[in-house]
């Protein structure tokens, strides 16, 4: 993770838009992520980066992610990301971002190795920490 003085790009996917607003504002008054780019879904987050990858811009490097999305779920696509050839994917930290606190959601994410989960409403605080700063 970039330290407090570097910029990480992120790609927020949530199918409620209002959510993906506050979480972009919190971000954006952080000031320590940008650009900040969003997706409704699975699917159209793929496509979105399948774009850098094809443009040969830099893939985000942290994907904040909610799992209960209609067209493409939030596991749905970490398998499908996993299984996408894009250069730098092994760089990108995957965090979900989500209403449910169920176990078995949990354990899912766990098993495809994704170490972070955060259950909604974010806080400047969760976002912080989930990006490796610390309020001071």
């Amino acid at each position: 993770m970039p330290d407090a003085k570097e910029s990480s790009a992120v790609l927020i996917v949530d199918d409620s838009a209002t959510d993906a607003f506050i979480h972009a504002r919190i971000l954006e008054r952080i000031k320590q992520v940008k650009p900040i780019h969003t997706a409704s879904n699975g699917k159209e987050a793929l496509e979105l980066l399948t774009q850098y990858s094809l443009n040969v811009k830099p893939l985000p490097q942290i994907i904040f992610l909610d799992l209960n999305m209609p067209i493409m779920d939030g596991f749905a696509f970490v398998e499908a990301f996993r299984k996408t050839p894009l250069n730098g994917k092994e760089k990108v930290k995957i965090v979900i971002v989500t209403s449910s606190s169920s176990q078995g959601d949990m354990q899912k994410a766990k098993e495809l190795g994704i170490q972070n989960f955060m259950i909604k409403p974010m806080t400047e605080e969760k976002f912080l920490e989930v990006i490796g700063l610390t309020t001071e």
